[in-house]
């Protein structure tokens, strides 16, 4: 058979699928109160927030004057961990679909690091328990996590 017998083949299967596909799920097309036709809740999910991870390297000594930690001897800033807003950022985001973190906001607590500036806050979050992970990060202003669907 020729290469043309081939691509018309392949079109008519393509398209019967596509016909079968779009009859399948003509009566599930209702969009739910998060925006989703697939009927799955879009809400936030924050899964890591850490804010001042970009200044570990600065260790504060007894008088909360920052040292280099490496050139001095002593240990890194215990403040500035792994997820060290998690809780805060998950109790104002989860479930939402839309959110708004100010880098000022008192929900972040005690600056981790006073002498270090600008302090990066970075928050990874997903819309479903299925979706890849969306990583934002800020030095200044605010951070937006969205998970609303865009507008036809």
């Amino acid at each position: 058979m020729s290469f043309k017998v081939h691509l018309i083949i392949v079109a008519c299967i393509i398209a019967a699928v596509y016909v079968i596909w779009e009859l399948m799920h003509a009566g599930s097309t209702a969009v739910t109160a998060q925006g989703d036709p697939r009927g799955i809740p879009r809400m936030i999910a924050v899964t890591h927030a850490s804010y001042g991870l970009n200044c570990r390297n600065v260790a504060v000594n007894n008088d909360a004057v920052p040292q280099d930690a490496f050139n001095t001897g002593k240990t890194p800033n215990p403040k500035l961990a792994e997820d060290n807003v998690f809780s805060s950022i998950s109790l104002k985001c989860n479930g939402a679909t839309e959110c708004d973190i100010p880098l000022d906001d008192p929900a972040l607590g005690e600056d981790p690091a006073p002498g270090c500036t600008p302090k990066m806050l970075e928050v990874e979050y997903r819309c479903f328990s299925y979706d890849r992970p969306w990583r934002v990060r800020t030095s200044s202003g605010v951070i937006k996590l969205i998970c609303a669907t865009e507008k036809k």
